[in-house]
């Protein structure tokens, strides 16, 4: 009887340490930065030609071959760990900085 304790112990301490190992957000950082700014530059220049979010997504997801769970799931990764929200934010404001400079080189 013993035996099963000390399984059971075992499997219970496993789990755990299984459940807690960090596997990392449905959508690679690099990507969900893109996805992030898209969405960001989508709304903010053509809302009035799009009736709403939803249709503003699609089209974003659509473009970067995600889902609206794969997105949800990493907003609720981050909103777990606000931590790398920061970090997040520092990248997304780079990569709209490199987006800008591009725009500018451009005739």
């Amino acid at each position: 009887m013993q035996f099963l304790g000390i399984k059971f112990t075992l499997f219970v301490v496993f789990s755990l340490l299984f459940s807690a190992c960090d596997k990392g957000p449905p959508i690679p950082e690099e990507k969900f930065i893109k996805v992030y700014v898209d969405l960001l530059i989508i709304q903010d220049t053509t809302i009035s030609k799009i009736s709403s979010l939803d249709s503003v997504k699609t089209l974003v997801f659509s473009r970067h071959d995600i889902s609206s769970e794969q997105y949800d799931e990493t907003i609720d990764y981050y909103n777990s760990q606000p931590e790398k929200w920061t970090v997040f934010f520092d990248s997304a404001t780079a990569y709209v900085e490199y987006l800008k400079k591009a725009a500018e080189k451009q005739p």
